[in-house]
């Protein structure tokens, strides 16, 4: 690809993100022109926990892992990323450390936004920095309620991830019971006897590598007990 299609095709991608849709055409080509597409085979590490950042990064094709490394080998997954969501953007504002590691789950397509160039559009559009602020409550808000439902019961927890993710794909979910497992902070072992029983209650159908969404009602009805 010549470098102004890739460009185009950069500028086309930015007008659909939620974040950047609102910039003027001027301040979107210059950050079209000044993002790195990166490309990640499945299992690659976008970039790791603790390490100085430089840049925010959008989902362009694929999907990518926010997760912590813990004792004992194990994964906490906190966020599921999908194409046009941005991830790891705090630290472009208090310039900090990456916040977790992030790891492409598939393939995937990143956009690399530098952080300096990042800060210049949030002083030049009042819209983005809006956009930028209600995406961090939004996240924050997700965090707290996550961290409310640590101490419930496994069945409940893996309801409410259900349906955390049935808002970005839809009621065919293309994760395993591992993912599973990891984002709700269990074993793999609980997360397939879990999703065995609600299989048995005729709420899912899970296959390999997917969950399909039957009865979300009786989900949500669990996820409130």
């Amino acid at each position: 690809m010549d470098s102004m299609s890739r460009q185009y095709g950069v500028e086309f991608f930015l007008r659909q993100a939620e974040l950047f849709k609102n910039l003027p055409s001027k301040e979107r080509e210059r950050l079209a022109s000044r993002s790195l597409e990166r490309t990640y085979t499945k299992g690659q590490t976008v970039f790791h926990e603790g390490h100085p950042s430089d840049s925010v990064w959008l989902v362009m094709e694929g999907r990518v892992h926010l997760l912590h490394y813990l004792p004992q080998g194990r994964v906490q997954t906190t966020c599921v990323m999908t194409p046009g969501e941005p991830f790891c953007c705090l630290p472009a504002l208090d310039r900090g450390t990456y916040p977790a590691t992030a790891i492409a789950a598939t393939p995937a397509k990143v956009l690399q936004v530098p952080s300096a160039l990042f800060h210049e559009l949030m002083a030049i559009s009042p819209k983005m920095l809006q956009e930028t602020l209600c995406l961090f409550c939004s996240r924050l808000r997700q965090v707290e309620a996550k961290g409310c439902l640590a101490h419930d019961p496994v069945d409940r927890r893996v309801a409410q991830a259900l349906l955390t993710l049935q808002k970005k794909f839809g009621d065919t979910i293309p994760l395993t019971r591992q993912e599973i497992a990891e984002l709700v902070g269990t074993t793999v072992e609980t997360a397939i006897r879990t999703i065995s029983r609600f299989q048995q209650e005729g709420w899912v159908r899970s296959t390999r590598g997917k969950i399909e969404l039957l009865e979300a009602r009786r989900l949500s009805e669990l996820s409130q007990l």
